[in-house]
């Protein structure tokens, strides 16, 4: 099974930990980031990634070599010529290297143990995977129905303790063969309109999920989370 991986954001609110670098390319304790994200996706039994680069693509390319040993895993890298949102990112990937079955995507700036990627690998269709957090006020909610259905994904700024997108995603093949490449985003656009024609399942997630998105999310990562994510 493939995934696309996203990471092409400028990851401005990190720019004092990157200095100008790739977000997912950070390095913890000797190796970068995305390293530990794409170990998780090869123990969930993904195959293949595509990475959907942007800013410091170059950075990217360096690597890829040197990650794909490191995971065990072919990787494949698109860059986009101008920035198109996570939305554009995706489309502009399948356009390149088109899925032939069920696919994941994900952030790269993300941490999830493998079980996440597993819910979603093992779901049938269309899938989501959302995680019970104490206070979501930096996270779109997900609202679901009686059945575990999605019917709406909620805005950031909603406070307290709530069930959050995780940032990972199960499509089928032909999901979004109906849209062009454009700026777009995929949980603002892409995803409500899929919503509305066809069901979206909610894969509830039980465990380690942290974003690096901020100097204290990044501390708090190669403090808390890099031993587990090396194993």
């Amino acid at each position: 099974m493939r995934a696309y991986v996203l990471c092409g954001g400028f990851g401005t609110r990190l720019q004092s930990v990157t200095q100008g670098g790739q977000k997912a390319l950070v390095p913890v304790h000797g190796a970068p980031f995305l390293q530990g994200v794409l170990g998780q996706l090869a123990q969930a039994g993904i195959s293949q990634v595509v990475l959907c680069a942007h800013y410091r693509a170059d950075q990217m390319a360096d690597q890829l070599d040197a990650l794909a040993q490191a995971s065990g895993l072919e990787l494949r890298l698109v860059v986009e010529t101008e920035p198109l949102g996570t939305g554009g990112a995706l489309l502009n990937a399948l356009g390149e290297q088109p899925a032939d079955g069920r696919f994941l995507v994900l952030n790269a700036d993300t941490y999830l143990d493998a079980p996440a990627y597993r819910l979603a690998v093992e779901a049938e269709g269309h899938a989501i995977v959302g995680v019970k957090v104490e206070e979501r006020s930096r996270y779109g909610s997900l609202a679901t129905d009686a059945a575990g259905h999605l019917y709406a994904i909620e805005e950031k700024g909603a406070n307290g303790p709530g069930v959050i997108n995780a940032g990972v995603y199960a499509f089928t093949a032909t999901a979004f063969v109906d849209q062009t490449v454009r700026a777009c985003s995929l949980e603002r656009e892409l995803l409500p309109t899929l919503l509305g024609r066809e069901s979206i399942a909610v894969c509830q997630y039980q465990g380690r999920f942290i974003d690096i998105g901020t100097p204290e999310s990044f501390a708090r990562y190669s403090a808390d989370f890099h031993r587990g994510a090396a194993q």
